[in-house]
């Protein structure tokens, strides 16, 4: 048993003899300096309880605990060491005074053999030695107390941390992640005496999205599986104290004991937890959740040594959690860099990436080709949408200049990194405004003959405070991205030469067929009319021996180039080879919208091209055909425009001919 208060001071006579009872009394209270016994302001308060038999003895005992005991020698029948005996049996811990009649050296060494604290003879008592005899005893006994419980407190700490030192090795050598933290829970639960060991994950509630908690690992004492019905989506009101919780989630490990000035939440109380130790899980600076270490069978007062020794298990077990999230994340990644192409690719890149890192953002951009100081986004992610500016959870597609900006030194092929203040360094930057950037990292990516052509960067609102770390990890899928990139682009260039003319860059035959069979169904569709413009140019063969090949490529592309200013978006002018192009002219009203436009490049075939100083003149003879008055399929049309140009040709070039 414990200790009353220290100023308070409970005790028990046992005594037969009503008269010496009475005079034992007298003694205690005869002395009037109690008060000073604590060396306090406060009133000393004495209660001295009687019994006269063995029955009594055991009764009072039951029902209250005493700071000091007397007890007879002689009670009735029952031999004063006797009764001793019984009670050191019982553990009973207070200290114990044999009284005897007169004294006997022989009784003395039997007491103090059986447990007794002292001895005194009854007729050399007086109120002040009585009172000092008590004073002395009582200290005396309860530092004793305070030595045990520091040796107790001192062995306890000792088998904590030997088993959370084994449980810490475990999560470090164990394969499986989820066996490894029951495992660790077990072996540390079991360590410190305890009789449940909870993890409990902070999340949004899936409704309100307000912060609560929910059962994600847990160990207890008797075994078995528990149910986790009620330990989900619950509110942080449920532990009870706001100053717990505020502690709690400021990231502060907190020691929980329920008694009559502190009564237990209905949460406590329905887990059967009389103490407790919360400890916060901070991963990667930000507050994750909590683990609960309790006990359900006594009102155990945790050290400052256990509780320490407690955090720094916690911390091992959110080291573990953190580990295993980056794995997964990595896995994630890895996962779609070799299953995915793409758009998918760099979605998934950038999402992973802000995950494993961990930061706010996460964006890969290119280099636009032909302009080195032009960028695109290809993939970016934002962990919240802002409703204040253009980025969302995931964009692409914008595009933007990167002189004088923060990314100036990526597109010389070096690493940037602003460990914080990036706000600071770069006060024009918008976008690190909007999203309240505090640090920025960022890697450049080259292409297989070391050109730079994107680079792959990363925002938080918290310092990066692992510089390493991060840039290695950018680095590494920096390459991956870069050579991703390198591979989109190849195989842009090789479906662009399947499907354009080399010299001008027009579509070839392959893509006029299948952008014409479109434009047909299209036409069907919506009811309107459809031109197919045969042209060739008039003594184009001219041109070759008067001036050279070189001068008649350069020609067909610069005529090319014109042709294509002068058409709408949305026709189509293609190179069928050598000097003879197809125009196919969607969506007409009528027959007169392509007689304006035949005139105005005849008009303009007759316009002279300055080409390397040169002055080469030509002009054009053109076929047209229309849907659906001269065919229906691509093979027709483009038929009956051929047969309209040989009848322009006919009639003396340099004009425009329909179908018969």
């Amino acid at each position: 048993m414990g200790l009353t208060k220290y100023n308070d001071i409970r005790i028990l006579i046992a005594d037969d003899d009503e008269d010496d009872l009475w005079f034992f009394r007298a003694l205690i209270f005869d002395w009037k300096d109690w008060d000073h016994y604590t060396r306090r302001n406060d009133k000393v308060t004495v209660t001295v309880d009687s019994a006269r038999t063995r029955e009594g003895i055991l009764g009072k005992l039951a029902e209250s605990h005493y700071d000091l005991f007397f007890l007879d020698y002689r009670l009735g029948e029952w031999n004063g060491l006797d009764i001793l005996k019984e009670i050191r049996e019982k553990e009973y811990t207070f200290p114990i005074i044999i009284l005897t009649g007169q004294g006997n050296q022989e009784v003395a060494v039997q007491a103090m053999k059986l447990g007794a604290t002292d001895y005194l003879v009854k007729s050399d008592l007086t109120p002040e030695g009585l009172f000092k005899t008590i004073r002395h005893t009582i200290n005396l006994f309860r530092e004793e107390q305070k030595r045990i419980r520091a040796e107790e407190s001192l062995r306890n700490q000792g088998l904590l941390l030997q088993g959370v030192s084994e449980a810490a090795i475990r999560l470090l050598t164990a394969y499986d992640h989820e066996s490894a933290i029951q495992e660790a829970l077990q072996i540390a639960g079991k360590a410190g005496s305890m009789d449940l060991v909870y993890i409990f994950q902070d999340h949004p509630d899936p409704e309100s999205g307000e912060g609560v908690f929910s059962l994600k690992y847990f160990w207890r004492s008797e075994g078995g599986k528990i149910s986790t019905e009620g330990l989900r989506d619950l509110a942080y009101t449920n532990l009870g104290s706001d100053e717990l919780i505020r502690e709690l989630t400021m990231g502060k490990s907190v020691s929980h004991v329920m008694n009559s000035s502190n009564s237990a939440s209905q949460f406590f109380q329905t887990q059967g937890i009389q103490s407790c130790v919360l400890a916060s899980l901070i991963i990667d600076h930000t507050y994750w959740g909590f683990a609960l270490f309790a006990n359900g069978h006594s009102s155990r007062v945790w050290s400052p040594g256990e509780e320490s020794i407690l955090k720094t298990f916690s911390a091992s077990i959110g080291s573990e959690i953190k580990r295993n999230r980056d794995d997964q994340a990595f896995r994630s990644i890895v996962k779609g860099a070799s299953a995915q192409t793409g758009d998918k690719f760099f979605k998934s890149l950038v999402r992973n990436l802000a995950s494993v890192l961990p930061a706010r953002c996460a964006m890969v951009s290119e280099v636009l080709e032909g302009q080195d100081s032009k960028y695109r986004i290809i993939a970016g992610w934002n962990g919240e949408v802002t409703k204040k500016f253009f980025w969302k959870q995931f964009v692409s597609d914008l595009q933007y200049e990167v002189p004088r900006t923060l990314y100036e030194n990526l597109l010389r092929g070096s690493v940037s990194f602003y460990s914080d203040g990036v706000q600071e360094a770069f006060p024009d930057e918008i976008f690190l405004r909007e999203i309240g950037a505090k640090s920025y990292a960022g890697v450049p990516f080259f292409d297989s003959s070391l050109n730079v052509m994107g680079y792959l960067v990363v925002f938080d609102r918290r310092p990066m405070l692992d510089k390493e770390r991060t840039l290695s990890i950018l680095r590494l899928f920096a390459a991956r991205a870069g050579g991703e990139l390198e591979r989109q682009r190849a195989e842009e260039t090789i479906k662009n030469m399947a499907y354009h003319d080399p010299l001008t860059g027009l579509p070839n035959r392959i893509l006029l067929i299948d952008r014409l069979t479109l434009a047909l169904a299209h036409a069907h569709r919506v009811k309107k009319r459809l031109a197919v413009m045969f042209l060739d140019f008039d003594h184009f063969k001219w041109v070759n021996d008067n001036y050279g090949h070189g001068m008649g490529d350069l020609f067909l592309k610069e005529m090319g180039e014109k042709l294509k200013s002068n058409i709408r978006e949305e026709d189509t002018l293609a190179r069928l080879g050598g000097d003879e192009f197809i125009l196919v002219l969607p969506e007409l009203e009528d027959r007169e919208d392509a007689v304006i436009l035949a005139e105005k490049l005849i008009a303009l075939g007759r316009e002279p091209l300055n080409l390397d100083g040169n002055e080469v003149r030509s002009s054009f003879s053109i076929g047209i055909s229309l849907y659906p008055d001269n065919g229906t399929d691509h093979e027709t049309l483009l038929k009956k425009a051929d047969d309209a140009l040989y009848m322009a040709k006919h009639k003396g070039r340099d004009r425009y001919q329909f179908v018969g």
